[in-house]
């Protein structure tokens, strides 16, 4: 190895030492919010709802997934939160936020998720469904027959296999 590829190389080398050195296990800037990365991960789920290169139905079943994914994420993760700070556990984690913090930043972040998948749905998807000849109905728009058809079918279906599940602190959601 030349001279001058070594002194390089150790110049690199000492960089990279001195830089590790500087940023300890315990710079927060190092780590992500659980949480927030979730969130995170849901846009990129719904920008593949956007994205006009994707079939439509396709589109339509990513909206779906981010939309549940969000449902799950309240029912476990933010529930974890608010318990936390109910039981007055909310300490800071390594990313350096307390439970009342990610709440506010969840709050904000879901928020806009939120809003931009509603308004997707209604100004984007659902007329392009309908351009497609598939038309979901409000309830106002059910035929008398159709109100009787489904009825019947949940009468028959769907109530036989619905089971009460009763909820309070001796029998918590199960996860």
């Amino acid at each position: 190895m030349s001279r001058k590829r070594e002194a390089l190389s150790k110049v690199a080398d000492e960089a990279a030492v001195s830089g590790r050195r500087r940023r300890s296990k315990s710079d927060r800037s190092l780590f992500f919010n659980r949480e927030l990365s979730q969130l995170e991960f849901n846009a990129r789920v719904f920008a593949q709802a956007q994205d006009e290169r994707v079939p439509l139905l396709e589109r339509v079943r990513y909206l779906g997934i981010c939309s549940s994914n969000l449902d799950e994420f309240f029912e476990i993760r933010v529930a974890t939160l608010k318990q936390q700070i109910l039981l007055a556990q909310a300490a800071a984690g390594p990313d350096g936020l307390d439970a009342h913090e990610a709440l506010a930043r969840i709050r904000t972040r879901a928020g806009h998720l939120i809003d931009a998948q509603y308004g997707y749905w209604s100004r984007t998807l659902r007329p392009a469904l309908r351009r497609q000849g598939i038309r979901l109905l409000n309830r106002t728009e059910w035929k008398a027959a159709q109100s009787r058809w489904l009825l019947e079918h949940f009468r028959l279906e769907i109530l036989p296999v619905l089971s009460p599940l009763g909820l309070d602190p001796a029998h918590p959601f199960p996860r």
